[in-house]
């Protein structure tokens, strides 16, 4: 089954009449394609990660906007499909994003950043360390994959990812956001910028190629998420990327044009560029506790 959906979140909801040339363009295979047009979300929505009694970090007021590629909304959608596994492994959900081409997808994100510690009694202490802000964020043929852990012994839900990305800039303000559309906004005196970051499989050669980097991968180095209880009875939200089952982990590739810091105060620090010409997680394992 294929079925195609536009989806425009704006003023209003509205269904789009698909053209005949439009549908020439979609490509039959099974699964759900869909696309974003004038896609914006702005508002006082709230995530926090954190124990039960409140503290965490959290990122609030969002703003988080694409910009669209109009010749390619049906010819490159994102597609969710069910895929029966290999033998003997679980069938799971793939969802993959537009290839992205021409570079005409961009997103924008900005957030307030925020500590929350209600340790020390009953009021809580909030540390607010500004904004955070991602600015033209390009994502090139991703692809996430989900399906249950396929050890019957350990429960939980395994992942498979890859990702190729271009961003024009991460910054983090600490005074606010000041215009979240500059990179060095006159309302911002203080940040700390990371511009031109690019991220993707390693080339032969140790450089960026034009492939995702395959982070983690269902069938020879899942990525488990799951809740865990130790024999003294503390339990853990537990994020593990498993050894490689074959061969060795695949190889990404990062590139930052440049580091600098910002201020009002004193000089400006400009680190300039980093480079990772080749580098491989080959073991991860993260807890978090989730009580006080």
């Amino acid at each position: 089954m294929f079925l195609l959906a536009t989806l425009a979140l704006g003023p209003s909801w509205a269904l789009t009449p698909i053209s005949d040339e439009e549908l020439a363009h979609v490509q039959g295979r099974d699964g759900f394609a869909f696309n974003l047009r004038g896609f914006a979300l702005q508002g006082p929505l709230t995530l926090r990660l954190g124990s039960a009694e409140g503290s965490g970090l959290s990122l609030s007021n969002f703003a988080l906007s694409r910009a669209d590629d109009l010749a390619a909304t049906y010819a490159d959608p994102y597609v969710l499909s069910l895929l029966k596994g290999p033998a003997g492994m679980p069938d799971r959900v793939s969802l993959s994003e537009p290839l992205n081409a021409l570079g005409r997808l961009t997103w924008q994100f900005a957030a307030d950043l925020s500590l929350i510690d209600k340790r020390s009694g009953a009021s809580s202490e909030t540390f607010n360390a500004g904004a955070l802000l991602i600015q033209d964020l390009r994502s090139y043929g991703g692809s996430l994959s989900i399906a249950p852990n396929a050890d019957p012994v350990e429960q939980g839900i395994a992942f498979g990812l890859g990702l190729r990305l271009d961003a024009g800039a991460v910054l983090l303000r600490p005074r606010g956001r000041g215009d979240t559309t500059l990179f060095d906004s006159p309302a911002a005196p203080e940040q700390f910028s990371l511009r031109g970051l690019h991220l993707a499989g390693a080339s032969a050669a140790g450089g960026l190629s034009d492939q995702p980097w395959r982070l983690a991968d269902l069938d020879r180095q899942r990525l488990l998420l799951n809740a865990i209880t130790t024999p003294e009875g503390n339990s853990f939200l537990h994020l593990n990327l498993a050894w490689p089952s074959a061969g060795p982990a695949a190889a990404g590739s990062l590139v930052i044009d440049n580091i600098s810091f910002k201020s009002d105060l004193g000089p400006s620090l400009d680190l300039g560029s980093s480079r990772i010409g080749s580098m491989q997680i080959q073991y991860l394992d993260v807890r978090v506790k989730t009580g006080p």
